[in-house]
């Protein structure tokens, strides 16, 4: 029998032994720091407001990530547990460095904010020509397989050290039962079961780490077993797609599997969004009505514009029998927050408690590379939040673990994925990042307008080059969207998920990529057709195939029109009067009340702030986006924006009233609301075409048309002594 003080040798030996492995840690955290950085800012000043504001929180956080580092440590421990400590931290040297140089394989952005890859060029260098090994290269199929490849030479290896010792020891035992020596065989029994014990614990960790160390990233489909009826829906969406990146013969290489499949698409055009940011654009594409209806105006809305929705086009399909599955990495954030109506949601959520965790992690570098390892990336949620780790791979894989658990219900599939890779700062995994830059290549692009120290912003002015590659990393982002798009294709075609289907490949918004005037991003102007409108994409298949005499003839695409395109072809109950979108693939005779062949379209609220718009225009300046939000406790700690400025931020917001021909933009300036005119044509919005006396009648009409709607949603228009007006608005949130 064990004694007490043999427990306390067994706990204490093996705690010891999973302490060893903090001095690699340590050591690689400090080789490979990078401190508390955001999109390109030290956010150290932020993190420790936070620490001021909400202790618990991030103790809790801190344990969270100090526990799965303990945990770690335990795994590695029995991995090692009959090697002695010196050998154990040499152990645990090689595999952090292994996982180390895995990440920077993969997504080389992370290794953009080391220390070491800022202050010495060859190690940047080193970075550069790891990441971009070729998919199909033995090399980075060795470092892929690393860690895996040490952990299990290590277990071999004590494996066969804890089999001699155990054969030795049974011989000791056998030999003591045929003596007289009775004390011996005590001591060496409490040997045999403490080391049994430590045995089958090596066993069971290593096992499940092995396991778990899987670093397959192939795409494999369950096969469709549902044997539904209706149509299957499936919606691919790219974050920040432009829709000359598939209609231009010029970037038929950014895409090309997608540009490849257009000519079989029952719909393809341009579609204007209402507002380019994911939130409100989200809300838009999922209800068929423009933001002023919705109330999810900006990134951060409030609860009560969230609580109670029932009126989105997933939550129909919901309600007619349909698994809604919402799939996403990090742009994807917006799923979890409101009530879209899915039965599966598997995406990272916004909040303070995913900034902060996602703030320690990333300082503990060989911790983060750890959990990044397949399997192990959803153990730690703020991960995929984090924007370096945008893997459209992982997102495919989270498809096939989802789809499988609705491949057997007697219900049709709604599946939603969106894909963040092409999102700023563009930071897509290795090869593609650099498949269209030349060198030296950028693994990330920082913002052009950054804080300095003084909490005020300047506005940076990148060279002819860094614009270059700044849309080259933006080209290879989609990139690896089109190669994981044509995985999944035949891999749902081969599956028979497609047979009867509907599939939806679009963008929430477009891109700026200092195209004319207009700078880098999306959603602080409305100028242009680059940012403000993405491709859609509709590929039909068996009974939802529509007749090509029924399509409609519009001119003009909008995101609000998806939900009664759906709604239409689907035949579920859909309220088309209040729309302000309509069916594509059909006719309807309840036209909606919103003007035919027109969209509206305003902005966000500021992120690059200044003086000036993107576009060089004057505009109202108010505070940063972190003055602007606060917390709600009961919103599981989410932003949203302070009721102090639900009137202020919508007054000021530029808008566009936009035709088949024309763009109107009013912007709100000091003195009153200020227009300017540009043809749809001139897509780099380089002429201003309100200063033309002939042009003046049509500005009128189209400021009449845009102001007529916007006083039938509620929003006030002030006139003012200048002869102009200012926009108010009645916001009840």
């Amino acid at each position: 029998m064990l004694t007490l003080k043999s427990w306390r040798a067994f706990w204490l030996t093996h705690f010891f032994g999973i302490l060893i492995f903090f001095i690699p840690i340590v050591s690689l955290t400090v080789l490979f720091s990078s401190g508390f950085v955001y999109l390109g800012e030290d956010t150290t000043s932020l993190f420790t407001m936070v620490v001021k504001a909400q202790p618990y929180l991030v103790l809790s956080a801190a344990l969270k990530i100090m526990g799965l580092t303990l945990i770690i440590c335990c795994a590695l421990h029995f991995f090692s547990l009959s090697f002695k400590y010196k050998y154990k931290v040499i152990f645990g040297f090689i595999f952090f460095l292994c996982v180390l140089l895995r990440i920077i394989s993969f997504y080389p952005a992370i290794a953009e904010k080391w220390f070491v890859v800022h202050n010495f060029e060859f190690m940047r260098q080193f970075v550069q020509d790891v990441s971009m090994l070729s998919l199909n290269s033995k090399l980075r199929s060795l470092i892929n397989w690393s860690p895996l490849l040490c952990g299990g030479v290590v277990f071999i290896i004590n494996f066969f050290n804890y089999m001699q010792s155990l054969m030795k020891q049974g011989r000791i035992v056998q030999k003591t039962r045929n003596s007289i020596y009775i004390d011996e065989l005590d001591i060496v029994s409490k040997t045999f079961s403490i080391q049994g014990l430590s045995f089958l614990l090596f066993f069971i960790f290593g096992g499940v780490f092995l396991t778990f160390l899987n670093a397959s990233l192939n795409i494999k489909l369950p096969k469709n077993n549902t044997k539904q009826s209706q149509p299957n829906i499936f919606i691919f969406a790219a974050d920040s797609l432009r829709y000359d990146r598939l209609s231009e013969n010029k970037y038929a290489k950014v895409m090309p599997y997608l540009t490849s499949q257009l000519q079989k698409a029952s719909l393809f055009g341009p579609m204007l969004v209402g507002i380019p940011r994911t939130f409100p654009s989200w809300v838009e594409i999922a209800s068929g009505v423009y933001s002023l209806k919705t109330g999810v105006r900006t990134m951060f809305p409030s609860k009560s514009s969230r609580e109670g929705k029932k009126n989105t086009i997933f939550e129909l399909a919901k309600q007619n029998g349909y698994s809604t599955l919402f799939i996403s990495d990090f742009a994807g954030d917006i799923f979890p927050r409101y009530p879209f109506g899915g039965t599966l949601v598997d995406a990272p959520t916004s909040n303070l408690k995913t900034l902060v965790e996602n703030g320690i992690i990333t300082v503990f570098s060989p911790i983060q590379a750890v959990l990044v390892l397949p399997n192990l990336q959803r153990i730690l949620p703020a991960l995929l939040e984090s924007p370096e780790i945008a893997d459209p791979r992982l997102v495919a894989s989270a498809i096939s673990k989802n789809l499988s658990l609705v491949a057997n219900l007697n219900k049709p599939v709604f599946l939603t994925a969106f894909f963040s890779s092409a999102h700023f700062p563009y930071a897509s995994p290795g090869p593609w990042y650099g498949k269209f830059q030349t060198e030296p290549m950028a693994f990330q692009k920082i913002p052009d307008q950054v804080v300095n120290k003084n909490a005020s912003y300047t506005l940076n002015h990148p060279s002819t080059q860094m614009k270059e590659q700044t849309i080259a990393l933006y080209n290879g982002g989609l990139n690896s969207i089109d190669f994981v798009l044509e995985k999944l294709m035949g891999e749902l075609e081969n599956k028979g998920w497609l047979n009867n289907s509907i599939i939806l490949i679009f963008g929430d918004h477009g891109e700026n990529l200092y195209d004319g005037d207009m700078g880098m991003g999306h959603g602080d102007g409305v100028e242009g057709e680059f940012s403000n409108v993405t491709p859609l994409v509709i590929f039909t298949r068996g009974q939802v195939q529509p007749n090509q005499f029924n399509i409609n003839p519009q001119h003009l695409i909008k995101t609000v029109d998806i939900a009664p395109t759906l709604a239409k072809r689907l035949n579920f109950k859909f309220d088309y009067k209040q729309s302000d979108g309509v069916p594509l693939l059909d006719k309807v005779t309840d036209t909606p009340d919103f003007p035919e062949n027109n969209a509206y379209m305003e902005t966000g609220i500021w992120f690059n702030s200044g003086k000036f718009t993107p576009e060089n225009q004057p505009r109202i300046i108010y505070p940063g986006v972190a003055a602007l939000v606060d917390i709600d406790p009961s919103m599981d700690f989410e932003f949203y924006l302070r009721p102090s400025y639900y009137q202020a931020i919508p007054g000021v917001k530029e808008r566009a009233w936009i035709n088949s021909e024309y763009r109107l933009v009013v912007r709100t300036t000091k003195i009153g609301a200020g227009l300017s005119l540009y043809s749809r044509a001139d897509r780099s919005a380089l002429h201003d075409l309100i200063s033309n006396p002939e042009y003046m009648p049509i500005a009128n009409k189209m400021l009449n048309e845009l102001n007529h709607y916007l006083l039938s949603s509620g929003v006030e228009i002030i006139p003012n002594s200048n002869g102009s007006f200012f926009y108010a608005e009645n916001i009840t949130q």
